[in-house]
């Protein structure tokens, strides 16, 4: 039995996931690719080592971007899972909202702030 890593899936269930380790970074995308891709103002992601990931059940669907990056979501209910990138090969992005309980893994920075919508607040701004 796993005591510190987290497990999660899509919105139907036909896709599971677990991970050996718990997530060592928590942030929130702004970037305009993300942003497109899963539909929302921001994206939050933990970070994972790419070996701790393992899918139980189903199998996500992959899809290659323009920016060279593997982003993976249900076939089914298209329920956006995972981000990788070929920089950074040994680790995985897993979307928060996907894990079993996202309340836990609250951003702690953010990604491409540049990018973010002007009425989207920072974490940093929501500290103050």
């Amino acid at each position: 039995m796993k005591t510190n890593g987290v497990s999660g899936g899509c919105y139907c269930g036909a896709v599971r996931f677990s991970t050996k380790a718990a997530p060592y970074s928590q942030s929130n995308c702004h970037c305009e690719n993300c942003r497109r891709a899963v539909g929302t103002q921001a994206i939050a992601w933990v970070r994972v080592k790419r070996s701790d990931l393992q899918f139980e059940e189903g199998a996500p669907t992959r899809y290659k971007t323009d920016t060279e990056a593997w982003r993976t979501f249900c076939g089914s209910c298209g329920t956006s899972l995972t981000y990788e990138h070929e920089s950074t090969p040994d680790e995985i992005d897993i979307t928060t909202a996907s894990l079993e309980h996202p309340e836990d893994f609250k951003p702690l920075r953010d990604s491409f702030p540049e990018e973010r919508l002007p009425w989207v607040n920072l974490v940093a701004e929501e500290r103050r």
